[in-house]
């Protein structure tokens, strides 16, 4: 990982919540600590990591990819978690799923869902997305990818979204994925 830069975003922060489940615990909340875990991994292996935020507060929406445009990172990647929208059974939609705009964040997509489901089978699959129309992943010149981890509303996905062996888990699974995406890059 040594000469790797890469840009975590953890997802919302400060006044945007983002998600919450049936406990009302705010994605934002969820999100920051596997952030931060995933990029202390990524460090100890001697990438560059830049995070979009490390605490509580409110990043706008559009400096999250122009900072990484700015650090000249190899790869952008934002950390959420999902909630399902109105009109939908929650009892049937559940998973980590991993969203990009373009063709060249593919592999990089491929690589963190891979990784995800490895790590969590129970979490369940809900797979790549392709030409996600996203903010973090639409305006970037390096492989950008958003992580939805799981679904805020299963109940399942929640526990281990909130529990520390959970997010533990999570970090070391993005950390995996990524080291996983640059191996199979050509030299």
């Amino acid at each position: 990982m040594a000469g790797r830069h890469i840009v975590l975003d953890a997802g919302h922060g400060g006044s945007e919540k983002g998600g919450a489940g049936p406990l009302r615990v705010p994605e934002k909340d969820i999100v920051l600590p596997i952030a931060l875990r995933a990029a202390q991994l990524l460090r100890a292996e001697g990438a560059t990591v830049t995070l979009t935020r490390q605490g509580d507060v409110t990043v706008p929406l559009y400096d999250r990819p122009q900072l990484a445009e700015r650090v000249g990172a190899d790869v952008l990647v934002s950390v959420h978690a999902n909630a399902i929208p109105d009109g939908k059974d929650p009892r049937t939609v559940r998973g980590a799923g991993s969203y990009f705009s373009y063709t060249q964040s593919r592999p990089l997509a491929d690589a963190l869902q891979r990784s995800l489901v490895a790590a969590f089978p129970a979490v369940g699959d809900d797979g790549l997305h392709p030409q996600a129309n996203l903010a973090l992943t639409r305006p970037t010149s390096q492989p950008s990818v958003l992580l939805e981890l799981g679904y805020l509303t299963d109940p399942q996905n929640l526990r281990t979204l909130m529990s520390a062996q959970g997010q533990e888990g999570y970090a070391q699974a993005i950390a995996a994925g990524l080291r996983a995406y640059f191996a199979g890059l050509p030299d």
